[in-house]
């Protein structure tokens, strides 16, 4: 089982070009490389279920569950959000390689995802994403942070991107995967 760190915000539309312009040119830490485009599909939240997410992601299924919410965070008055510890079990059984989601239980949502990386120590580090999805023929962009280590080590590299980052980010749009799909899916029936 996995334990990370995460935060995360959503927006409705495409990510904005100064944005995509900071994180490209000024933002730090280390970029990993061309933006990675894949789908993976979501099983549909039954309930407002914001605690678990189960996906199937490039021939494997992902279970994960929220296991702690901490409070608030404000940052530099640009970001507002709260740090999750999620846990995670992943399943590579080579029985899943032919699986295929389908049916309306299933949510397909197309991503294009750039990272940057913090190290911690040699054993931790922190990765900051800025993905392009589209779900339903609807654009959104997501900007999150997901950590191995300590609360105190995310909070300080959250805090060093948001006073550079030009996007403001408020605790309405914070939010994980299976809380920003059942929003997305009542709102939008």
């Amino acid at each position: 089982m996995l334990q990370t760190l995460e935060m995360r915000w959503f927006k409705p539309g495409e990510i904005p070009v100064a944005v995509r312009q900071w994180f490209d040119q000024t933002c730090p830490g280390t970029h990993l490389g061309e933006a990675e485009t894949r789908t993976d599909w979501y099983l549909e939240p039954i309930a407002p279920c914001d605690y678990l997410n189960i996906k199937f992601r490039q021939g494997r299924l992902e279970i994960k569950w929220r296991q702690m919410q901490f409070p608030q965070l404000s940052l530099q008055q640009q970001w507002q959000g709260r740090m999750e510890q999620w846990g995670k079990w992943l399943c590579e059984e080579a029985t899943l390689q032919e699986f295929v989601p389908e049916g309306q239980a299933w949510i397909a949502v197309q991503k294009s995802r750039s990272q940057r990386q913090f190290v911690i120590s040699a054993d931790a580090c922190c990765n900051l994403e800025l993905t392009q999805l589209r779900v339903d023929n609807q654009n959104w962009w997501t900007l999150g942070l997901e950590s191995t280590r300590d609360q105190e080590s995310l909070h300080s590299i959250a805090r060093q991107l948001s006073e550079t980052c030009p996007a403001t980010l408020t605790d309405q749009q914070a939010m994980a995967y299976p809380h920003w799909l059942f929003r997305r899916l009542r709102q939008n029936p």
